[in-house]
């Protein structure tokens, strides 16, 4: 990176790379996963990577509190409430659907570190930067400094965690000698996926990203992509090739809807456990999962290829859907 911005390290890094040698044999593809839901334990999945960078900046401009935002069981708001209490900062959220939600798993953590809660109606979150940029406003006129953080830390800064994880994957195939053919993951927010791409571009990867949307479509993330890449070679990659192309975003695994998953869907994870010991959620990497299945069923990953799956975190997420899994019981 020609100029690296400030970060504080939270990351347990480099993530390993894990071969799910059963299953590759079984799809004669070779199967490997990166294993970012393991940069730590509470403090753990994609978004840790994100928040050096973005917390880093938050010090660096004299904050003493982070605002930011997403559903009652996120895993930006949880990673961020903790991120921001080992940075000595206070953390207040911005919750959809918080005072319906159980105290369990994701909220629960988020309240253990003591973060303030502002709950919101589902009408009120299309106005949830304007509710963040008011409460920055009634802060500062207390004498405080907030800063806001967009929801998933999808900023172009924030990307940079994974132009950084994409340096990481080149020496990771440098050490095992092995070369992957595409890298699949799972879409939310949109900063992921874009720090791949121009970690990418900028590093000389020669294989293809395909990120899975799991919540919008393709032409909802194509916008969002584009301009997180122009803000990247705006502000850190001078000079980076920002075009989007074509086949980066695959439709189709949704399913039901955001944070909805089927009884089918919790059968693919627990068939995925039993297999291989690797536990996937059912909100992001179980559809994304699904993707990587059917791109090996369709052929467009062919027979002795190689695939990384970008596991990014979410374990705590499939704990508020035990009860919809009543076969798991003790007998």
């Amino acid at each position: 990176m020609p100029t690296e911005p400030p970060r504080i390290e939270l990351a347990r890094l480099p993530t390993p790379i894990d071969h799910l040698q059963d299953l590759s044999r079984e799809l004669s593809v070779g199967i490997y996963v990166k294993r970012d839901d393991l940069t730590g334990a509470a403090l753990s999945g994609n978004k840790v990577r994100k928040l050096e960078y973005v917390l880093a900046r938050a010090l660096e401009e004299d904050a003493d509190t982070v605002l930011t935002c997403g559903g009652a069981q996120s895993n930006h708001c949880r990673t961020t409430a903790i991120a921001a209490r080992r940075a000595g900062l206070d953390v207040e959220l911005f919750l959809r659907g918080a005072r319906e939600c159980p105290v369990e798993a994701n909220l629960f953590l988020t309240l253990l570190v003591d973060a303030a809660i502002h709950p919101l109606a589902a009408e009120e979150h299309p106005n949830v930067d304007e509710l963040m940029t008011a409460r920055a406003s009634e802060l500062g006129a207390q004498g405080r400094q907030a800063f806001i953080i967009p929801e998933g830390a999808s900023t172009p800064l924030g990307s940079l965690g994974y132009v950084r994880c994409m340096r990481e994957i080149l020496d990771q195939q440098k050490d095992g000698n092995v070369t992957f053919d595409i890298i699949v993951l799972p879409v939310s927010s949109g900063g992921t996926v874009a720090g791949l791409l121009a970690g990418a571009r900028h590093l000389g990867f020669q294989g293809r990203i395909v990120g899975v949307p799991v919540c919008d479509d393709a032409a909802h993330f194509q916008v969002i992509v584009s301009q997180l890449m122009e803000g990247i070679a705006r502000d850190h990659l001078p000079g980076l090739d920002t075009a989007v192309p074509e086949d980066l975003l695959l439709d189709g695994f949704v399913g039901e809807g955001y944070g909805i998953a089927t009884f089918e869907e919790l059968e693919r994870i627990r068939d995925l456990a039993v297999l291989t010991g690797l536990i996937l959620d059912p909100v992001y990497t179980n559809k994304a999962f699904a993707a990587l299945l059917s791109l090996i069923r369709d052929g467009e990953i062919e027979e002795g290829q190689r695939v990384l799956f970008l596991h990014t975190g979410g374990l705590f997420g499939l704990l508020p859907f035990r009860d919809r899994m009543p076969h798991l019981m003790v007998p």
